[in-house]
C-alpha cells in the first residue's frame, strides 16, 4: 500500500484544488479515483490516522463489481474476497457445528448471468478500501490521513461558487478551497451538521454488538457455503459473518437496553463465540468489539451549493440487504462524470443538480426495503428466540418445527434476492430525455431489463467484429464514456454524432444482428446471444439508436431513425449538458 504523504503546509496556509473529498472510506476513495482518472485535481481529507483495519461491510453487489471492472480493480477485489464456492447461501443453525435447520440460496445464477457480466462478491470492506486506495493514489489522488475538517463555509473561486474548509493536521490549521466539496464522512457526518442539513425518515430497531475475531472454524463449518450463519440456541442468538471462510469472522448479537460494548470484555466475547460455534475448546482471538445502532435515515438534501453528500453522509441503511456501501459507491459514480464535465466547461453547473434528483429517490427505496428486511428478521427472531422454540430446535422431537421454519424462511427471498433493486432503478429528470415509451418497473426481486431513458443500459453479450471474435458485454462498452449504440449500418449516425465525438469523445458503435463481412471493425459488434436479441432488448427498429451517458445510463433513445439525426443528438446533449456541444472543449 502507498504510504500517505503527510508533508504539511505551514499553519494557516491555503491550498486550492478542483475537488476536496472529506472521508477516505470506500465512497470517498471511489470518488477520488474517478476524478483523478479524469485528470481532476482531488485531495481526500480523513481524520483517522490511517486506513481502516475493520471489516465492516462485506457484500459487493454485481452493479458495484461492474464499476470496479471499469476501474480495473474487480479481479483484485474478487481475489481478496470469499471464494464463490463458499458464498452460495444463508444457513440457520443451533450451532455452527450442527446441521442447518433452514437454508436460503443467495442468488439465482441463471438469472444473474442474464443481468450482468459480473457477479457479486463477498469481500470485507477493509480489503475493498485497500484496493481503492492503491488505485486512487496511482491515478494521482492525494490522500491525507490525520487531517480533520473543523470548519466549512461557502466561498468564491475564480468567479464560481466554491467551498472553503478549515483543516487541522499535524502542523496546524490550513485552509483548503475547492470548486466542489464532496462529503463522504459517514453517518454522523460533521460536514452535514456544519451545513445544517437534517436527516429525515429516522428510525431505529435497536443496538448491536459486533465481535471481530479470528479462529479456525474449518472443522465446524465443514466448508458449507453459508455467507451468514443465523445462530439460535439457549446460550446465544446472533449472526456469524463469514469473511474468508477460514480465519476471519464477525459475530453479531443484540445489545440489551442500556448495554454497550464496554459491558463485553474479552472473556465474555470468547464465551459467546464458543457458544455460537458449539465448541468449548475453540481457540478464539478477539481482535475488536464495537456497538452500532440499527437505524435508517435519508438526508433532506444531497447538495448545498458546492457541497455534496454521498454514502452514509447522505443515507443510512440497516445492513439487511447489503446496500449501504454499494449505494454510496454508486452515488459517486453518478456524480463524478457530472463534476468532470462542469469543471471542464463542457456542461453547465445545473447538471450537478441532477445528482440529488436521481440518487435521492434510489436512497429512499433502498432504505425502505432495507428496513423492511430488518423488520422481517426481527419477526423471525422473535419466533425463533422464544425459550420454548430454542429448547426444541436442537432436540430430536423438533423435526416438525424445523421443517416448518424452512417454509417460513422462503418468505425472506426479497432480502436475499434483490436483482431488481440492484439494477432496476430508472432515473428521471433533467439528465435524461424521456422518449414517451411505456415504463417497465422492476420489483425488488425481478429486474425487468429495459433501455428506456434513465435506465442502466442492459447487459447483452456481443462479439467485436474485428476478426478477433472477442466477446464483451454492452456494459463494458458503455461504462466510462459517451456512447451511441445504433441498429443501423452506414454513416448516418456517425455523421450525426461527429460534433459530440470531437468535443465529448462520443463513441459510435454499430450493433449487427448477425455477422456481416461487409461491416467489420472495432466499432462494430455482433449479437452473440441470438440474431436480433440486442435490438429486441433495447426495443429498436432498424435505424434506431440509444445515447448512453458515461455512467452507463441511457440518456436518450430513438426507437426508429429520426427525421434529422444530427439535430436529435445535438438537442439531447444540449438539454442535459446545458451548453452547445460544438463549443465545448475536447473531452
Amino acid at each position: 500500500m502507498t504510504e500517505t504523504d503527510h508533508t504539511a503546509p505551514s499553519p494557516n496556509a491555503s491550498r486550492t484544488l478542483q475537488v476536496a473529498v472529506v472521508g477516505a472510506g470506500p465512497v470517498g476513495l471511489s470518488m477520488a479515483l474517478q476524478l483523478a482518472r479524469s485528470g481532476v485535481s482531488v485531495r481526500i481529507l480523513d481524520r483517522r490516522e490511517g486506513p481502516s483495519d475493520q471489516p465492516r461491510a462485506h457484500v459487493v453487489n454485481a452493479r458495484t463489481m461492474e464499476l470496479f471492472r471499469e476501474w480495473g480493480i474487480a479481479d483484485g477485489v474478487r481475489a481478496d474476497g470469499l471464494s464463490p464456492e463458499l458464498a452460495a447461501s444463508f444457513g440457520w443453525v443451533t450451532t455452527v457445528g450442527a446441521d442447518e435447520f433452514g437454508t436460503v440460496p443467495y442468488v439465482d445464477e441463471q438469472t444473474a448471468e442474464r443481468c450482468s457480466p459480473e457477479r457479486w462478491c463477498n469481500c470485507a470492506q477493509d480489503l475493498v478500501e485497500a484496493r481503492l486506495l492503491e488505485a486512487a493514489t496511482a491515478a494521482g489522488a492525494v490522500v491525507d490521513y490525520g487531517h480533520e475538517v473543523v470548519g466549512y463555509r461557502a466561498s468564491v473561486l475564480d468567479g464560481h461558487e466554491a467551498g472553503e474548509l478549515d483543516v487541522r493536521g499535524p502542523s496546524g490549521v490550513e485552509t483548503v478551497r475547492g470548486r466542489f466539496v464532496v462529503a463522504a464522512d459517514g453517518a454522523s457526518s460533521p460536514m452535514r451538521r456544519m451545513a445544517g442539513v437534517g436527516r429525515g425518515h429516522a428510525g431505529s430497531l435497536g443496538r448491536k454488538l459486533n465481535i471481530y475475531f479470528t479462529a479456525d472454524l474449518t472443522l465446524d463449518t465443514r466448508l458449507r457455503p453459508n455467507i451468514l450463519w443465523f445462530v439460535h440456541n439457549p446460550r446465544t442468538q446472533g449472526i456469524l459473518i463469514t469473511l474468508d471462510g477460514k480465519q476471519r469472522w464477525v459475530y453479531g448479537v443484540n445489545l440489551a437496553e442500556g448495554e454497550s460494548a464496554q459491558d463485553y470484555d474479552t472473556a465474555k466475547c470468547e464465551a459467546l463465540v464458543r457458544a455460537a460455534v458449539g465448541r468449548e475448546d475453540l481457540d478464539v482471538d478477539v481482535l475488536n468489539r464495537s456497538s452500532w445502532t440499527l437505524d435508517m435515515g435519508v438526508a433532506e438534501r444531497f447538495r448545498v451549493g458546492p457541497l455534496l453528500f454521498a454514502g452514509d453522509a447522505a443515507h443510512r441503511f440497516p445492513p439487511t440487504g447489503g446496500f449501504g456501501m454499494n449505494s454510496g459507491i454508486q452515488d459517486v459514480h453518478n456524480l463524478a462524470w457530472k463534476l468532470v464535465h462542469v469543471l471542464r466547461g463542457s456542461a453547465d453547473v445545473s447538471l450537478v443538480d441532477t445528482y440529488e434528483a436521481e440518487r435521492r429517490p434510489v436512497a429512499v427505496v433502498n432504505v425502505e426495503q432495507s428496513m423492511a428486511n430488518a423488520e422481517g428478521m426481527y419477526q423471525a427472531d422473535a419466533l425463533l428466540n422464544a425459550p420454548e422454540t430454542l429448547a426444541a430446535l436442537g432436540a430430536p422431537e423438533g423435526a416438525e418445527l424445523r421443517a416448518g421454519i424452512q417454509q417460513s424462511l422462503d418468505l425472506m427471498r426479497p432480502h436475499m434476492h434483490s436483482l431488481g433493486q440492484q439494477f432496476g432503478h430508472v432515473y428521471k429528470g433533467a439528465a435524461v430525455v424521456d422518449d414517451g415509451s411505456e415504463e417497465r418497473e422492476s420489483t425488488i426481486e425481478e429486474y425487468r431489463m429495459t433501455a428506456r431513458p434513465g435506465a442502466r443500459a442492459p447487459h447483452a453479450r456481443v462479439d467485436v467484429a474485428d476478426g478477433s471474435d472477442q466477446g464483451v458485454s454492452v456494459v463494458d462498452i458503455v461504462n466510462g464514456q459517451w456512447t451511441l449504440l445504433t441498429a443501423k449500418t452506414g454513416d448516418v449516425w456517425r455523421v450525426a454524432a461527429a460534433p459530440a465525438s470531437r468535443s465529448l469523445g462520443l463513441k459510435v458503435i454499430e450493433v449487427l444482428p448477425k455477422p456481416d463481412r461487409t461491416h467489420t471493425g472495432p466499432e462494430v459488434v455482433v449479437d452473440s446471444a441470438e440474431p436480433g436479441y440486442w435490438q429486441r432488448l433495447y426495443e429498436l427498429e432498424d435505424g434506431g439508436a440509444v445515447l448512453v451517458r458515461p455512467d452507463g445510463h441511457v440518456l436518450a433513445r430513438w426507437q426508429r431513425e429520426p427525421v434529422d439525426p444530427p439535430k436529435a443528438v445535438e438537442d439531447a446533449l444540449r438539454s442535459v449538458l446545458g451548453v452547445d456541444v460544438q463549443m465545448t472543449a475536447r473531452h
